[in-house]
């Protein structure tokens, strides 16, 4: 593994009007921090969101993450309620 070094900023997870996630416009947002000089981005991590957003939507999240020209420079904030939620997310 390799280590992390530099500047990781906190992603924000960008909501529809009917409060669901916008997948999209969240991949954006955090590939725009990359753009900008940040050697990475935190995506659901320490903005507190996390906690707010339904487990598929995060999946789908995940998901297209894998895809992205960025993938390596993304730290996946993992915390759930649930230990087995937590884990199962961490498997995808």
């Amino acid at each position: 593994m390799n280590q992390i070094k530099g500047i990781f900023a906190a992603s924000m997870s960008i909501l529809n009007e009917n409060m669901t996630l916008d997948v999209n416009k969240t991949i954006i947002h955090a590939e725009n921090l990359i753009n900008q000089g940040c050697h990475g981005v935190a995506i659901f991590g320490s903005t507190g969101q996390a906690q707010l957003i339904p487990i598929s939507e995060k999946i789908n999240l995940l998901n297209k993450l894998s895809t992205s020209k960025y993938k390596d420079k993304y730290l996946i904030g993992s915390g759930l309620n649930s230990l087995g939620e937590t884990i199962n997310l961490m498997r995808i």
